[in-house]
């Protein structure tokens, strides 16, 4: 005797055009958790759609102007003219570069060091 068993899957296809509806309304929602519950799905999967439409967003813009402009301040001094990031305590520096390289680094990272890293990163 022949016993064919069928099992129901249980995960759904969202169209593209249902994910951009949900990406969108995420967007104007402040809570991206809540529109994800009443879609039955969970948060972590509209933050990947929503970063997968910036991308496209992104290179459909071309290269076009930086998102940002650099910006060049004075180094703040100590004494005998020691560099000094003006932080007290801890904190954390975060820098995204167009290669799509991100820099973390604690606040009171001697700047020679992350201006080091920095140029090797672009490759400058």
């Amino acid at each position: 005797m022949n016993t064919h068993v069928v099992v129901a899957g249980t995960r759904r296809s969202w169209s593209r055009e249902e994910k951009r509806a949900i990406v969108d309304e995420a967007e104007r929602s402040p809570s991206v958790s809540a529109v994800a519950r009443r879609h039955g799905l969970t948060p972590s999967l509209v933050f990947p759609w929503r970063r997968e439409f910036w991308d496209e967003e992104r290179a459909a813009a071309g290269p076009g102007e930086p998102a940002f402009v650099p910006l060049a301040l004075p180094a703040p001094t100590g004494p005998a003219g020691e560099t000094r990031f003006p932080f007290v305590g801890s904190g954390v520096i975060e820098i995204e570069l167009a290669g799509g390289h991100r820099v973390r680094a604690d606040a009171t990272i001697d700047p020679a060091l992350l201006r080091g890293l920095i140029k090797m990163l672009v490759g400058r």
